[in-house]
């Protein structure tokens, strides 16, 4: 079987951690004998056309190099609401994209197309036939567009239920699908592969919380710096590391600034993949925050949660979207309410003081997602989705 993605967001190169996921997805329909090729955008320094780990990349150019700016920073929708030059931008970006994927398909003559995020990915299906069965995922922030006007809901509406088949990456997004007109034997439940690396052998740091991530307001890295303030203030060991780089990181800086927290927290900025894995070694407990931000968009899975568990580290996450699904509390980890620091910092503490208990979360953990999250199995679920696609 030829499978053709789709997607705004794609790896840029090996050992780029952004859209790694979809790698690690075609990885695993390549190993059950399929052919993946992808459509993704184009940016400055970037080949239009390259093959990376088996799938052959087309990258379309939606202007020169200056403007093509939507893609790979994770704001395509802060830019598009917040400016008229973004938006004109994202007309020629849909049009690209559109023309792009419907040469692919004449060129390449796939079995499926796979459309990651049903916006904007979805409009190249949708007005019109592409002629080819169309699989549509939506991984969270892209259904959550729908809640924010009437013209998005009406479009998802239309887009949505014209695939075949369509897949979210956690539960609470399939009641979401269905109130936008998908009907419920087309929708499969089904999270993105978290492939096992080389083990790194723990040696945690005391006192050190990890925070890995985009630095937007939905992954909460400001309310680890608030937890931080109440933890300080019990435990002059804690220290806490923010990896990952964003919009949101001189705010973040200055706030650690006013907090009196400079000496506490340390901002790595983004991090290859080859040393994310020392990142969790080195850490005594991971958080992931995640509140609903101002566009109403919330986390759709925790894919670092996944890769944290499996390393082995004592997690503390928020009950928030889809984070539910990853982590059961009390079981392999802990939740506490979205936007409270002092729960959070409550939590971690707990953890900190019971390393007894923290190691058996962690073990307990690693052992459902190593069973659940398993690169095998989740191509063998995609496999069956293809198959009822064509069918």
């Amino acid at each position: 079987m030829k499978v053709l993605f789709v997607a705004h967001g794609f790896p840029r190169h090996l050992d780029d951690h952004a859209g790694k996921f979809l790698l690690d997805l075609a990885a695993g329909q390549q190993a059950l004998g399929h052919a993946v090729a992808a459509v993704v955008p184009h940016a400055a320094g970037l080949a239009e056309r390259e093959t990376l780990a088996g799938v052959e990349v087309r990258r379309f150019r939606y202007g020169p190099d200056a403007s093509e700016t939507l893609a790979y920073a994770g704001t395509m929708a802060d830019q598009v609401l917040r400016s008229w030059a973004a938006r004109w931008r994202f007309l020629r970006f849909l049009v690209a994209m559109r023309a792009a994927t419907r040469a692919a398909v004449a060129e390449w003559r796939p079995d499926v197309v796979h459309v990651h995020w049903w916006f904007p990915g979805g409009l190249v299906a949708w007005p019109g036939r592409l002629g080819v069965p169309v699989v549509m995922t939506s991984h969270g922030t892209d259904l959550f567009l729908a809640d924010r006007s009437s013209p998005l809901r009406w479009l998802a509406r239309r887009v949505l239920p014209a695939a075949a088949q369509a897949t979210v990456i956690s539960s609470p997004l399939a009641a979401r699908l269905e109130a936008l007109g998908v009907r419920r034997d087309r929708v499969t439940v089904v999270p993105m592969p978290v492939p096992a690396t080389v083990p790194v052998p723990r040696a945690p740091v005391p006192g050190r919380i990890l925070f890995l991530g985009r630095l937007v307001e939905r992954k909460g890295a400001h309310v680890a710096l608030e937890a931080m303030a109440h933890l300080a203030a019990r435990d002059p060991g804690v220290h806490l590391r923010l990896v990952g780089d964003g919009p949101e990181r001189s705010r973040l800086e200055a706030r650690a600034a006013t907090l009196g927290l400079a000496d506490r927290v340390t901002f790595v900025g983004a991090v290859p993949p080859s040393a994310v894995a020392e990142e969790y070694a080195r850490a005594s407990v991971f958080v992931m925050p995640a509140v609903t931000d101002w566009k109403g968009e919330q986390e759709g899975f925790g894919l670092v949660l996944v890769e944290a568990m499996r390393a082995g580290v004592p997690v503390v996450a928020t009950a928030s979207g889809g984070i539910g699904d990853v982590v059961r509390d009390g079981v392999t980890g802990r939740l506490v309410p979205p936007g409270d620091p002092r729960a959070l910092a409550d939590a971690v503490t707990g953890l900190l003081r019971d390393p007894a208990a923290a190691e058996g979360l962690a073990q307990a953990a690693r052992a459902d997602v190593d069973a659940r999250y398993a690169p095998s199995a989740i191509a063998r679920t995609f496999d069956g989705v293809y198959r009822r696609a064509v069918a």
